[in-house]
């Protein structure tokens, strides 16, 4: 039987294999991470290895068994724009050594020893395993500074009457509600609910997301109808888009980041005991690149 067994590894192999991972065909590359780029090499050639992956625009996705990520570039351009994080405890998956997984490549190795699979097949199912396992994870505890390119403010709670109306600010929607506090965002959003008010009677609870486009106050609110077509259904949806207060017909949803706050809400409400508890209970954990945790009106 023909043995595949990890063997020594130099320094420079370890940076080639990781430049190589830089310049990935996918544009994407997985990591269960067990210590940064600092650990295995010199500062210096840690932060190139970094500006490679931002300049090729590769994505990177990292899940650590550390709950606490501290500091571990200078770069923020790349921690940014390229890293996606996930703290995933040791009794779902144990990361005993770094595995790298790229194009038709994972590459498994510490300081010491490494192996290299060049599969197409095996390096795909270990995409799977790694995807898996990502969405099994949280967002670990970041001791730096984290704000990517596209995230959410901490979400607002207004009641109208007695329906309850959650609020996401996109991150760019300070163009636009820059002269706005708690008390006048409040007025805009009951004004918009009271004009259409026929359109809004039957809604159970409403999901608004706030942004910019060209100066202009954009807001998509989803109204939500408990009243289900089966028990297995969720709440009826709709969505309307308004533009300066009045329903806008040029420009359709903010954007796919909408969608994904959705999933996350209805996920909380399915978990929930009903929907009173839903409303009531915590906002759902958001990613950290869909949330920068920073209060709007702040």
């Amino acid at each position: 039987m023909k043995k595949t067994i990890l063997r020594p590894v130099t320094k420079k192999e370890l940076y080639e294999i990781t430049l190589f991972s830089a310049n990935a065909k996918s544009k994407e590359v997985f990591i269960f991470e067990k210590g940064s780029l600092s650990d295995l090499f010199l500062k210096k050639e840690a932060e190139e290895l970094r500006r490679e992956f931002l300049k090729n625009k590769i994505k990177v996705k990292q899940i650590t068994n550390s709950y606490n990520l501290k500091e571990f570039s200078k770069n923020n351009d790349f921690i940014n724009t390229v890293m996606l994080f996930r703290y995933v405890p040791k009794n779902i998956f144990h990361i005993k050594y770094e595995i790298l997984i790229f194009d038709n490549i994972v590459a498994i190795y510490n300081e010491k020893e490494i192996l290299i699979i060049e599969n197409s097949i095996y390096a795909e199912n270990q995409r799977e395993l790694f995807l898996a396992i990502w969405d099994q994870g949280n967002s670990p505890n970041l001791g730096f500074d984290y704000k990517p390119n596209h995230s959410f403010y901490n979400c607002l709670s207004y009641f109208h009457k007695k329906t309850q109306i959650i609020i996401w600010p996109d991150v760019d929607s300070k163009k636009s509600y820059k002269n706005d506090d708690l008390k006048s965002l409040e007025k805009y959003i009951f004004d918009i609910i009271e004009v259409d008010a026929d359109y809004y009677s039957n809604a159970s609870y409403i999901i608004g997301f706030i942004w910019s486009y060209n100066g202009e106050k954009m807001i998509d609110l989803w109204k939500f109808n408990a009243n289900h077509v089966d028990d297995r259904s969720g709440p009826l949806s709709n969505v309307r888009v308004y533009k300066n207060g009045k329903v806008c017909t040029d420009l359709g949803l903010a954007s796919g980041n909408t969608l994904l706050v959705l999933g996350y809400e209805e996920k909380l409400r399915r978990q929930s005991k009903d929907l009173k508890s839903y409303l009531d209970g915590p906002v759902p954990k958001l990613p950290l690149e869909i949330m920068n945790g920073q209060d709007f009106f702040n």
